[in-house]
C-alpha cells in the first residue's frame, strides 16, 4: 500500500475512532460517569496516602493518583476496542485493511489519549480543590505537557496489553489486572524505594513511574527533565513491543485462518 493511500486510510480510521467513541461515551455518560470517577478514585487514593504518611503522604499520593487516572483510558479502553471488534465479528476487516492491524489500532487510540489527559487534568482540579492544595494544582496544571507525555507512554503500554489480553476470554480481568499492577508498582501511593529490589527494578520499566516523579519534581521546584526523558524512553520501548506483538498476533491469525489470533 502506497504511503499517500495509507495516510488517507489512517485519517479515515482516526475520524471513525472519534465517531465510535462519541457513540459509546456520549456527553451524559462522560459527565455522569467518567468525570466523577476521575475525581473520586484519586480522592480515595489521596486518603490512603494520608493514612500512610500524613500530609506529605497525601501530597505524594495526589500526584500519583492523578497520573494513574491516565491508565483507565489508555490501557483498559484501548484493549476493549479490539475485544469489541472480535465480539462484533469485524476484527477480520481490520486485519485485511491496507495499513494492517498494528497501525489501525494505534491510530484508533488517539481518542483515548485525549480522554486520558482530560481525565487527569479534571482529577488535578477536583482533588486539589477538595484539599485546598492550590499551589500544587497550579504546578500540576503547569505540567500539562508531562501528563500528555505520560498518557502517550501509557497508551504504548496499552498496545502491548491489548495484544496479549484483548483476544482472551478473560480480557476485562487481564486489562484491569494490568491497571492495578501499575497502581502497586509505579510509586502511585508510596515511593518505589519501599519495594523490594527486583520489584523496584521492574517498576522502572513501566509507564507512569517516571511521569509521576517528573511531576513531583516540577511541583517541588526540583529538576524534572531527566525523569521526563526516562518516561519517554520507557514509552518508546513499549511502543515497539506493542506494535511487534500486534504484528505477531496478526500474522498468527492469518496463518491459522482464525479471527482471534
Amino acid at each position: 500500500m502506497r504511503s499517500p493511500e495509507r495516510l488517507r486510510g489512517l485519517t479515515t480510521v482516526a475520524g471513525a475512532a472519534r465517531r465510535d467513541y462519541l457513540a459509546v461515551y456520549g456527553v451524559k455518560t462522560l459527565i455522569g460517569s467518567t468525570v466523577p470517577r476521575s475525581v473520586l478514585q484519586p480522592l480515595f487514593l489521596a486518603y490512603l496516602g494520608y493514612l500512610a504518611g500524613g500530609l506529605a503522604g497525601r501530597r505524594f499520593a495526589i500526584v500519583g493518583a492523578c497520573v494513574h487516572v491516565l491508565s483507565l483510558a489508555a490501557v483498559v479502553k484501548a484493549a476493549d476496542s479490539m475485544t469489541e471488534d472480535l465480539a462484533a465479528g469485524t476484527l477480520y476487516r481490520v486485519r485485511i485493511s491496507g495499513p494492517g492491524l498494528p497501525l489501525v489500532h494505534l491510530t484508533r487510540c488517539w481518542i483515548y489519549v485525549v480522554e486520558a489527559v482530560v481525565s487527569a487534568l479534571v482529577a488535578v482540579v477536583g482533588v486539589c480543590a477538595f484539599f485546598q492544595e492550590w499551589r500544587l494544582m497550579g504546578a500540576l496544571l503547569q505540567g500539562s505537557g508531562l501528563f500528555v507525555l505520560t498518557a502517550l507512554s501509557a497508551t504504548a503500554f496499552g498496545l502491548a496489553v491489548a495484544a496479549v489480553a484483548a483476544l482472551h476470554p478473560a480480557s476485562p480481568v487481564l486489562t484491569n489486572l494490568a491497571v492495578y499492577a501499575l497502581l502497586v508498582l509505579c510509586g502511585i501511593i508510596a515511593p518505589t524505594d519501599r519495594l523490594i529490589a527486583p520489584v523496584r527494578w521492574v517498576s522502572q520499566l513501566l509507564p507512569l513511574t517516571h511521569g509521576a516523579e517528573s511531576l513531583r519534581a516540577l511541583a517541588d521546584g526540583r529538576p524534572w527533565a531527566a525523569q521526563a526523558a526516562l518516561e519517554a524512553l520507557v514509552g518508546a520501548a513499549w511502543l515497539v513491543a506493542g506494535l511487534m506483538l500486534l504484528h505477531r498476533n496478526d500474522r498468527r491469525a492469518r496463518r491459522l485462518a482464525t479471527d482471534g489470533g
